[in-house]
């Protein structure tokens, strides 16, 4: 497999984020991917919210506008810093998140901390059909995903 020059690639994440905002820099990660759902969703006590979401096929939907932290995904993400499951339906760990079956059948979550420690949210890929996230994407989306906090409130 070819290197990947990881350095350009986190510069132009950057350089979006920087000119373009938020969900453009959303949707250039939502590109590399099969997720049809990249967003960023904010912590705010008991629940999850979307602040930020890119849908690949819908400009104006927003998805799952507030989550309840003990019955999403997230609260893994967020436990254990990354979380992902690419068939909901047929993981029977996840036999507790029964109303999101169908809604979310996979997902990919990385914490997103704060400076000083505090747990902002989570930054997440997500669909309605099976997809995995390889490997080499997750390294990625270690680096990157930090820079997206200098814009978030």
């Amino acid at each position: 497999m070819p290197e990947i020059d990881l350095t350009a690639q986190t510069a132009a994440v950057r350089s979006v984020l920087a000119t373009h905002g938020i969900r453009r820099a959303l949707a250039l990660l939502n590109d590399r991917t099969q997720y049809r759902y990249t967003a960023i969703y904010k912590l705010s006590g008991d629940a999850l919210r979307a602040e930020h979401v890119f849908d690949r096929s819908s400009e104006y939907r927003t998805w799952l506008k507030a989550v309840p932290l003990d019955k999403s995904f997230c609260q893994h993400a967020i436990e254990e810093g990354e979380f992902t499951t690419s068939h909901v339906s047929k993981d029977k760990s996840l036999m507790s998140y029964r109303p999101y079956v169908g809604l979310v059948e996979s997902y990919y979550g990385r914490l997103l901390i704060r400076d000083s420690g505090t747990p902002y949210g989570t930054f997440i890929h997500f669909d309605l059909e099976p997809r995995s996230i390889d490997a080499q994407e997750v390294s990625f989306l270690k680096q990157v995903t930090p820079l997206f906090l200098d814009y978030l409130e």
